[in-house]
């Protein structure tokens, strides 16, 4: 399993959100997240991935990453409820000194390890963070179902099949 689909399922089913999202952004300036999990209650979860400590490092070059740590009163408004780092397992040892406080640390499955990822640090509540609004929760849920939509239509040209993609999803 690739690092993204662990991070939407510790999402979905260790964190309870409804709703998890890759590379999607309900809000401008705040970069696009790898994966996004939204909450019953609107808040925002972000898991950024990183594969090699060069990009890991790379991050902190991005401004709306800088603006967390040297403006946090700022940007506290505009970062998500939590935010976690995941990394793959033999580089957590190695960025584990470098994650900034406000972020957790994450680690992908270690060897023959069968589970999802594990928590290295916890990722600490931001209270500043501002809830989404319905208008932005729709255009995620839009965004979303043009994704289901386009994946389908790539799956029932590679299938041959000849109906409407979405005709043969509901039938499922």
């Amino acid at each position: 399993m690739n690092l993204e689909l662990m991070a939407m399922r510790f999402l979905r089913y260790e964190k309870s959100c409804p709703v998890a999202l890759l590379e999607r952004s309900p809000r401008s300036g705040i970069g696009q997240p790898d994966v996004l999990g939204i909450t019953h209650a609107r808040y925002l979860l972000e898991i950024e991935i990183k594969r090699s400590f060069s990009d890991f490092r790379a991050n902190e070059r991005k401004r709306h990453i800088r603006g967390y740590t040297l403006e946090p009163e700022r940007y506290s408004p505009k970062r998500p409820k939590q935010f976690w780092y995941l990394v793959p397992a033999e580089l957590s040892p190695k960025v584990a000194p470098f994650i900034p406080e406000w972020a957790g640390l994450m680690r992908g499955p270690m060897g023959d390890e069968w589970r999802g990822v594990t928590v290295m640090k916890p990722a600490p509540s931001n209270p500043a963070s501002l809830r989404l609004t319905l208008r932005e929760c729709a255009t995620l849920m839009h965004c979303a179902a043009n994704q289901i939509l386009s994946q389908q239509t790539q799956i029932a040209m590679l299938t041959g099949r000849e109906t409407e993609p979405y005709d043969w999803f509901w039938q499922i």
